[in-house]
């Protein structure tokens, strides 16, 4: 495995050319509005109120004013997700051992090695936090951790699966339970070349049992947002957000967020943009990772104690950038600008950004850091491939697939240097 990496990381961290700072170029995000007919629906006007309220958020915590949002349409969730993700798909497959469900513990069946290798990403002291206080002396390293959010998730999906809706049925009633699905939004956001941010009033069961944040299952096991793949859509570079605003309008007890009934229906709507939406562009825009141990006023911050309304008081009682989250930033930033020079036919300009974007990020990111390297590289070696340098397309393009032999950009370059492109020996000679 070191060998298919070696390259990669020898093109991250070669020395990269001196940049000048620009500033940042205007994002445009295409919206999708979602409907569940068991919950109240979000309408446009309250649609607006929360991208504009998210778009604020990021200019306050992330210093980046520059979003714009443009809503495309409207349509129910089953539709959106049969489109997407139909019943028996690869997807579907392919996630099916890794899935919790009602009746099929995902203790004895998730191989806790894969959770273990999730969760190495924070310390063991963040994670212990998340439990009780009498059990966490019995969590001595990140397999019991593993085993006990495994058990934890079972626990929590057979407690939903009693939970009843007004119409009388189950909420995860055998007929739904896949549009309740987490998993089955992730296959669909995959699929989907519809918009670069969905927003929908589902209940989103986390049932991915291989990735088991904490701060879900221990917060009712409910997905409020996530940034996912979704590589047809481009305005955030092959990913799109999901944004849920349930906990907000919910009926049902268990699912009431702490503090909500002090809400006014204007300051409900604020939480969704600011706590909710504007965290999942923090993933999706910059990186973003989850933070434990960020201060009150990160935006990242999912802490053990903090809730939808606390977590959104805090980052209102306490304004401005979190310093912790900057280098993400200011390496995006580069991304951004990269993008912009392409397309104003800068290729030489947007490779001396790509390089230092690389060589500039952090390497606990939202995502996996070497998938997002190999991204990026892959961009750098189609700029090459356009400026007609085929020896250093060649370079870049072959350390990407040494890392990743699926990666799909990259297989593609190949396949074009192959068929319309010398030997390399026979680009040299021509150079000289």
């Amino acid at each position: 495995m070191l060998t298919a990496w070696a390259a990669l990381y020898l093109l991250v961290t070669a020395a990269t050319p001196t940049v000048v700072a620009e500033p940042s170029p205007a994002i445009t995000l295409e919206v999708l509005l979602l409907r569940d007919a068991d919950f109240p629906a979000v309408t446009r006007t309250q649609a607006e109120t929360i991208l504009e309220h998210a778009r604020l958020m990021l200019a306050d915590k992330l210093g980046y004013g520059e979003l714009r949002f443009v809503l495309r349409g409207e349509d129910s969730v089953a539709a959106f997700l049969t489109r997407h993700a139909p019943q028996g798909s690869a997807c579907l497959a392919g996630f099916e051992p890794l899935r919790a469900r009602p009746g099929r513990p995902s203790v004895g069946m998730v191989d806790p090695t894969l959770v273990e290798h999730f969760l190495a990403r924070w310390t063991l002291d963040e994670l212990r936090a998340f439990f009780p206080e009498a059990q966490r002396p019995g969590l001595g390293g990140y397999h019991d951790i593993a085993t006990q959010l495994l058990a934890e998730l079972d626990r929590k999906v057979a407690l939903i699966a009693g939970f009843k809706l007004a119409r009388g049925a189950s909420l995860l009633d055998a007929a739904r339970l896949d549009e309740r699905s987490y998993v089955r939004w992730v296959c669909a956001m995959r699929e989907q070349d519809e918009a670069d941010l969905v927003l929908t009033n589902a209940f989103i069961l986390y049932d991915l049992a291989s990735e088991p944040y904490p701060h879900s299952i221990f917060q009712k096991n409910k997905v409020g947002g996530a940034s996912l793949p979704s590589p047809k859509r481009r305005a955030i570079a092959g990913r799109a957000v999901l944004g849920s605003t349930f906990s907000m309008v919910t009926e049902l007890p268990y699912f009431r967020e702490e503090g909500v009934e002090t809400l006014t229906n204007a300051e409900r709507l604020e939480v969704i943009g600011d706590f909710i939406v504007a965290h999942e562009l923090g993933h999706a825009l910059f990186k973003l990772p989850d933070f434990y141990d960020h201060p009150r006023e990160c935006l990242m911050t999912t802490k053990y104690e903090t809730g939808y309304v606390s977590g959104y008081r805090n980052l209102k009682h306490f304004p401005g950038a979190c310093s912790a989250c900057q280098p993400y930033v200011d390496a995006r930033r580069l991304v951004f600008l990269a993008d912009q020079k392409r397309r104003a036919g800068e290729d030489r300009e947007a490779i001396a950004l790509l390089r230092r974007a690389m060589k500039e990020t952090p390497r606990h990111i939202d995502g996996s850091y070497w998938r997002y390297v190999a991204d990026l590289s892959a961009d750098v070696a189609e700029i090459y491939y356009h400026v007609g340098d085929a020896v250093e397309s060649r370079k870049w393009m072959e350390a990407v697939l040494r890392a990743f032999p699926d990666h799909a950009e990259g297989q593609a370059l190949r396949a074009r240097l192959e068929t319309s492109v010398p030997s390399d020996n026979t680009l040299k000679s021509q150079q000289k």
